[in-house]
């Protein structure tokens, strides 16, 4: 089965360690926001993202929550950093 469109890849992409990284790099790019400001302008952008390809954002939500356990398979630092930076970071100002 080829898929054509960028909303038939979203759906029905079957790995997430390409992914791993660039969510890392979303945070790093935003750290000189002020931290709710942070928070609220991703979800924002993913809002707006999803809309614009005309996705369903609650969906897109769920989908991202089953991919977190695969995003943090073994030998892989890049989502415990997220994590870290959130609870380190954002929390902490």
């Amino acid at each position: 089965m080829q898929l054509h469109t960028l909303q038939d890849r979203i759906r029905h992409a079957s790995t997430v360690a390409e992914l791993r990284e660039p969510a890392f790099r979303l945070a790093h790019r935003m750290q000189d926001i002020e931290p709710a400001a942070q928070y609220r302008a991703l979800m924002l952008a993913a809002v707006v993202a999803t809309q614009a390809l005309g996705l369903d954002p609650h969906e897109e939500i769920e989908r991202a929550k089953r991919m977190v356990a695969s995003a943090e398979g073994p030998f892989t630092i890049h989502v415990q950093a997220l994590r870290d930076y959130v609870r380190g970071e954002l929390l902490r100002r």
